[in-house]
């Protein structure tokens, strides 16, 4: 870590001691992340000035890596409350910016200084940064890092945000909000989910009874519902994402609500004409969304409709996901890829089009090479294209 010793910045851009003069605290919460800090940490002991961790409760090595890594550690009693532990790392740094990070994340600096040069811009109260929420999905921006100030304070105990405060100061101060030229890459979510809907179940209903305008908050409630296999209290909470969602004029929760809409499709998945509908009406509010289309597309297939489904698959993958991003939404890449070769080979294959299946599934191959039964079926169906046909009779 630097350590320039230089103390809060005078108000204003000064000249180039102004990059010198910011400092950067990386604040994180831990709990048994043995498994994945000694990766966080390496990826941001050379870009701050100060790691503040705050421990609630671990039984690992967690403190240990932290400490090899000089970072500050305190204890914090679990409340059931994220926010609040949040908030007091936010207590404990010094820096005259924040990161906030976990555990389970990488930051990832693409040019030397890129950091310290998105602290240096003037008039400026948070940076949102290059953000892949999870493994083979398109980035999006997320705000990560944010002047140290005490009216900006994370609020929720599930899924805490300081967007409130950051608009209030915004506001306020006449500051502005800015892209950093650095990415944070989010390594978890891989492996068996059922104790994390367990775990979050309960911090999400009373989440929601604090908050029960937040889209997020519902349709996450919804997925923890759903694989839990409370199917219909699950769409109870899809249709109240959707009813929020359609009632606000805030654009991150108006688009919060297609998980919601997408949960809703996959219940209906039984029903193929109702699935077919849903996702009919969620495009017509969402029409550039290509989760839903992908959806569209599966649901017609199932419907049997499958001359529809060649145009929308078409068109997804005709989008290269290596350097898709948006702003707010982030893709399972597998939609623009595998997926929509093997749903178009399927297609093809439904309609006797040997040839065309064959050459869908090689393409779904290319693209998993480890999934077996996409090389099978592009093996299956170009050898009974080359095969001649049988004679009537």
């Amino acid at each position: 870590m630097r350590h320039d010793g230089s103390g809060m910045p005078e108000t204003g851009p000064r000249d180039n001691d102004l990059v010198a003069a910011s400092r950067i605290s990386a604040a994180m919460i831990v709990r048994d992340e043995e498994a994945y800090l000694d990766d966080c940490l390496r990826s941001i002991v050379d870009e701050v000035d100060e790691i503040v961790i705050v421990d609630t409760g671990s039984r690992d090595r967690t403190c240990d890596i932290a400490r090899r890594y000089g970072a500050r550690l305190f204890s914090f009693p679990w409340t059931g409350d994220f926010a609040a532990a949040r908030n007091h790392a936010l207590d404990q740094a010094s820096g005259d910016w924040i990161l906030y990070i976990d555990a389970d994340e990488r930051l990832v600096v693409p040019t030397a200084g890129a950091l310290r040069a998105a602290v240096a811009q003037p008039d400026v109260v948070a940076l949102a940064v290059r953000f892949q929420p999870r493994a083979n999905f398109t980035p999006y921006r997320e705000i990560r890092i944010f002047r140290r100030d005490p009216r900006i304070r994370f609020r929720g105990v599930i899924h805490e945000t300081m967007r409130p405060d950051l608009h209030t100061v915004l506001q306020t101060d006449g500051m502005a909000l800015a892209v950093a030229d650095v990415g944070i890459t989010h390594v978890g979510y891989d492996g068996e989910m059922i104790g994390k809907y367990r775990r979050n179940l309960p911090l999400l209903e009373a989440a929601v009874k604090k908050t029960p305008d937040r889209v997020f908050l519902w349709t996450d409630m919804a997925e923890a519902l759903a694989g839990l296999g409370r199917n219909e209290e699950a769409a109870r909470a899809c249709r109240r994402a959707i009813e929020l969602a359609e009632a606000s004029q805030e654009l991150k929760q108006r688009h919060d609500a297609v998980p919601a809409w997408r949960r809703l499709i996959a219940l209906s998945a039984a029903e193929p004409a109702e699935a077919v509908a849903l996702a009919r009406r969620a495009l017509a509010l969402y029409p550039l969304s290509h989760s839903l289309q992908y959806d569209l597309a599966r649901a017609l297939f199932a419907a049997g409709r499958t001359d529809e489904l060649f145009p929308i698959v078409d068109a997804l993958t005709a989008i290269d996901p290596e350097t898709f991003s948006h702003p707010i939404v982030a893709y399972d890449k597998r939609i623009f890829g595998e997926w929509a070769f093997d749903l178009k080979g399927a297609a093809h294959a439904r309609r006797g089009h040997r040839a065309e299946a064959a050459a869908a599934f090689a393409r779904a191959a290319a693209l998993a090479p480890d999934n077996l039964a996409y090389r099978a079926k592009a093996t299956a169906f170009a050898a009974a294209n080359a095969s001649p046909a049988r004679p009537p009779g």
